[in-house]
């Protein structure tokens, strides 16, 4: 069964016993194997792969608005999620967070990214690969992903050609086709003394 598109954002809040909000945003993606999933990919090592990454120097170091914060690609068999995850920091509200991260976001949207930033996150990727086939356990998780979702194996041995052909106009494609509002579920997850303080607000009389 096919999961009917979704028209228009959708929205949340939990409370629970955690200090700090954190602001969770899960937008739909095409399964894994597609062209557009490698471009996802790419596009999560540029916003936060490492403090060099455009998120975490953004809103962690400089304007020092989160914790952590990461953009994850959840591919499957199926259709998956395109996870961005953004942990306040103190004092931060999650509203606040929200548009920081939407801000980093918009921008891949609006313009392609630098050749500098390009050539980055290719050896990037490409490192990660490496890294990965490089222990037995490494490679048995590998095969066997292959081998499950796509019947064979042999892909571990061309999967890093798929990446270098993505191009810097694929990702700002896919970051325009995916990461919309639209297509978005937005979570804020707050701690219990939020939901205290919302209760309290007595509701203004309308004169």
């Amino acid at each position: 069964m096919v999961e009917p598109e979704q028209k228009q954002e959708v929205r949340d809040i939990v409370y629970d016993q955690i200090q700090l909000p954190a602001v969770v945003q899960a937008y739909h993606m095409p399964a894994q194997g597609t062209d557009d999933y490698y471009a996802l990919n790419m596009l999560s090592t540029l916003l936060s792969d490492g403090q060099s990454s455009r998120m975490y120097k953004k809103l962690v170091d400089e304007d020092q608005q989160a914790l952590q914060v990461v953009a994850i690609p959840f591919g499957s068999e199926d259709p998956g999620l395109y996870l961005v995850f953004g942990l306040a920091n103190v004092g931060v509200e999650a509203a606040d967070l929200e548009k920081g991260m939407d801000a980093e976001i918009e921008k891949v949207k609006a313009e392609l990214i630098s050749d500098k930033e390009f050539q980055k996150i290719r050896n990037q990727v490409e490192n990660d690969i490496v890294t990965e086939n490089s222990t037995v356990k490494g490679i048995a998780e590998n095969l066997a992903n292959y081998h499950v979702y796509f019947g064979d194996a042999n892909l571990i041995n061309t999967e890093i050609e798929k990446y270098m052909k993505v191009t810097k106009e694929d990702i700002k494609k896919v970051a325009n086709k995916y990461l919309n509002k639209q297509n978005r579920v937005v979570l804020y997850y707050l701690p219990e003394s939020a939901k205290e303080q919302s209760d309290n607000v007595e509701p203004k009389n309308d004169k």
